[in-house]
């Protein structure tokens, strides 16, 4: 008689028991269903992510203080936004992947939105909170579907993470520029936006989720939280070349719009490039290539242009990779990115500020790109065998977009 072996919740913490005990650890531990998303639905996930930063980043802007305000600098209110807004992300992100709250999450991003756009600009520091906590929920709540559903790809972090460039941009010139444009007619956005998170929201079998397990990498320990700390590195000092990298050129609207444009062109084609051409060489490509535009540029924008377009490719490399790393965590990896991703700008807005220009930001980028190599190789690395939780035999690897050869 041939009995099927089957797997219970304390066999598998015996398993995982096991596993540690010698020196393996399971990338992926967790069986439940959850909401994911396709590639289409990350195109109107990455819709709702323009909304959300635009109405976010101009409602702060307008309701901030002066600069000479004895109760803040207006410097110090936008940066009490973005810590929120973005280092926030880690602890939500965590909170919504242990509780299963991805969709939930993200609606309430948007409607935390919508009441700091209602609050209008005398509400101060009720704006920042609610700005801030709404764009951290969408952020990781969306992201964490679009990573989920992502089939291991990158191209679609790109297509959903793109567009907030866009919005980011819309957002400065509502706040700081055509300060007579209404922002309530962004409510019927962000109506059609939560249309849109409950109709491209798709929740995933267990039988799914379980497969998957079955499908994770096995790492050495140490090995993910090594993983994870190079991504966060590439992407931090990424952040900071891309605030100063178009020190210098002329200021005006051109460059108000000109830097988004070119954020969103290299968000948006990195990841469908580093599907096409493996993580590693679409990375090593653009960051290497765009080193020398962006510390010598000198201000002329037709220089720093470029090299913003080719150092953004890597970032749906990165976001892919950190799910590929913590595959039962898409939140808080996508969380843990976004806080580099603010820590990166630090430096160069506190007081007394680091703006590196020339060859320190040459040796920058190059660390940068040495990093995400790294981090990048390690992935491949993968022990065998592998001990699947669901039945007893061993699989083969799953094909890897990390290099070409191994695409």
């Amino acid at each position: 008689m041939t009995m099927t072996a089957r797997v219970g919740p304390w066999q598998r913490v015996a398993l995982a028991w096991v596993l540690r005990e010698n020196d393996l650890v399971s990338a992926h531990f967790r069986g439940s269903g959850n909401h994911t998303t396709t590639l289409r639905g990350a195109t109107w996930l990455g819709a709702a992510h323009l909304v959300v930063d635009a109405v976010c980043v101009a409602s702060v802007l307008r309701s901030s203080p002066p600069s000479d305000s004895l109760v803040a600098s207006a410097l110090a209110f936008v940066l009490g936004y973005d810590l929120l807004a973005f280092a926030g992300q880690a602890p939500f992100g965590w909170l919504i992947d242990r509780f299963d709250l991805r969709r939930g999450a993200a609606l309430t991003g948007l409607v935390l939105t919508a009441v700091a756009l209602l609050a209008g600009r005398d509400a101060g520091l009720a704006v920042v909170l609610l700005a801030g906590a709404g764009n951290a929920l969408f952020h990781v709540g969306a992201g964490a579907m679009v990573l989920a559903g992502s089939q291991g790809r990158a191209a679609p972090a790109g297509v959903f993470v793109a567009p907030g460039a866009l919005g980011l941009g819309m957002g400065i010139i509502l706040g700081r520029q055509l300060l007579a444009v209404p922002l309530w007619p962004f409510l019927f956005a962000i109506a059609a936006a939560c249309i849109a998170v409950l109709l491209v929201a798709t929740r995933s079998e267990p039988a799914a989720a379980e497969a998957t397990a079955d499908r994770s990498p096995t790492y050495r320990r140490g090995a993910v939280p090594a993983i994870i700390a190079l991504l966060a590195f590439s992407v931090a000092v990424r952040s900071l070349v891309g605030t100063v990298g178009c020190d210098g050129c002329p200021r005006g609207f051109f460059l108000l719009l000109a830097i988004p444009v070119a954020a969103f062109a290299g968000k948006l084609t990195g990841g469908f490039l580093a599907d096409r051409f493996g993580w590693i060489d679409l990375s090593m490509v653009a960051l290497l290539a765009s080193a020398p535009l962006l510390a010598f540029a000198g201000g002329d924008l037709w220089l720093a242009l470029p090299g913003v377009v080719l150092c953004q490719m890597t970032m749906p490399v990165t976001l892919a990779a950190a799910l590929r790393a913590l595959p039962a965590w898409p939140g808080f990896g996508f969380g843990i990115l976004c806080f580099a991703l603010v820590s990166g700008t630090l430096p160069a807005y506190l007081p007394g500020g680091w703006r590196p220009h020339g060859l320190p930001l040459l040796l920058l980028v190059l660390a940068s790109a040495a990093a995400l190599y790294l981090a990048l190789r390690m992935l491949l690395t993968r022990s065998q065998p592998r001990i699947l939780l669901s039945r007893a035999s061993v699989s083969e690897s799953t094909p890897s977009t990390l290099c070409r050869g191994h695409s």
